[in-house]
């Protein structure tokens, strides 16, 4: 470790940075405008500590510019596990600001973003406040599908809290350690599901930064994704682990609708699409994502209520094992065709209203900016 800086910080940056082709030297840049002091005698100033996971510190505190480098700590940290879990709990660990945020090495911040979204969020007195994404092209993210100019004391229901996976923005930090989140490092995929889960459902004051500076998240950030092949149920074991814990048992049956609703639209069918849009969908997968589907459903039995037609057609499908590619290909395609009529409506028109049910969440994600 070096630049190990102990005097007054009030928002401590994290950033996990894997390999030393990664951009970091951009996320870094885009922190020192983000409209808060880096300088160690500055008050309420920002600290970015950078963990160099399984890599050398050395290669990676080359890329950062010279002028900064002395602005930065950086950390070396070896798991030996593909996943960026253990280097944002280790960067958390040594955190001691009011306010923690993590970010991907290949991720960038508007200007003046981190100041903003400690002005709003004292503004609301929030525990947590999370910050508004769009890719750095241009297109807004419109994760999470808040209600209609709804900016402070969220709700993680009526509020969808659950679509925004990674807890990008701002937390306090002494709320993260009261709640002992961490990210587990046991799963190939999805290691953030169950600590934004419980931050979201925690009852903590939580604020979206609507109309202030973005994070962007970056067109080569798609060269983390890994392309090593895994079964559907390690794909998907973080949600079977959720569903199945005692955190999860303790909800109530709003709560746990909501988050299985999520899991369905965005993990089940997701997954679906990307193994059949490939060719790779298989007897096998079929017969575990049809396990995985009946463990999410008996934990949330009404989760699938509000879904579209054309969505409980590829639950059906799912449920009945069906193996065939191209039938899988064609019903998950459907559900995203949105000039098809099939994915306007839910199959139970009692779930007309519902804020998961197409009508309103469709409406609510076209106004999130």
């Amino acid at each position: 470790m070096d630049n190990d800086i102990q005097d007054s910080v009030l928002v401590d940056v994290v950033i996990a940075v894997h390999t030393p082709n990664r951009p970091i030297e951009r996320t870094v840049a885009s922190l020192m405008t983000s409209g808060l002091p880096t300088e160690s005698a500055a008050a309420n100033r920002l600290r970015v500590t950078v963990v160099c996971h399984n890599t050398a510190v050395a290669a990676i505190r080359s890329r950062v510019a010279a002028e900064y480098q002395d602005r930065v700590r950086f950390v070396q940290y070896s798991d030996g596990i593909k996943s960026p879990a253990g280097p944002f709990n280790h960067g958390i660990s040594l955190a001691t600001g009011t306010w923690v945020s993590i970010m991907g090495s290949d991720d960038s911040l508007e200007v003046g973003a981190l100041a903003s979204w400690v002005n709003a969020a004292d503004q609301d007195g929030a525990d947590v406040l999370i910050a508004p994404m769009a890719h750095a092209g241009g297109g807004a993210i419109r994760t999470p599908v808040v209600r209609r100019l709804r900016r402070s004391a969220l709700n993680p229901v009526a509020d969808r809290l659950s679509y925004r996976t990674a807890p990008l923005g701002l937390m306090k930090l002494a709320l993260v350690r009261s709640l002992n989140l961490e990210f587990p490092t046991r799963y190939a995929t999805g290691e953030d599901q169950s600590f934004s889960a419980q931050l979201w459902f925690s009852a903590a004051k939580i604020s979206y930064g609507r109309g202030l500076p973005r994070y962007l998240v970056h067109d080569d950030a798609v060269l983390r994704v890994t392309a090593t092949p895994r079964s559907v149920s390690e794909d998907l074991a973080f949600a079977t682990d959720l569903v199945t814990s005692d955190w999860f048992a303790a909800l109530a049956g709003p709560q746990k609708s909501a988050l299985v609703t999520k899991m369905l639209r965005v993990h089940v069918f997701g997954h679906v699409f990307l193994r059949a849009d490939s060719g790779s969908w298989n007897a096998h997968d079929a017969a575990e994502m049809a396990d995985v589907a009946r463990t999410l459903l008996f934990a949330a039995p009404g989760a699938a209520r509000p879904l579209s037609l054309a969505d409980r057609e590829l639950l059906d499908a799912i449920v009945r094992q069906e193996s065939d590619p191209s039938t899988m290909k064609s019903l998950a395609t459907l559900r995203r065709t949105f000039t098809n009529p099939r994915t306007w409506l839910p199959r139970d028109l009692s779930q007309l209203l519902h804020s998961e049910a197409p009508f309103r969440f469709m409406s609510a994600s076209a106004l999130v900016s």
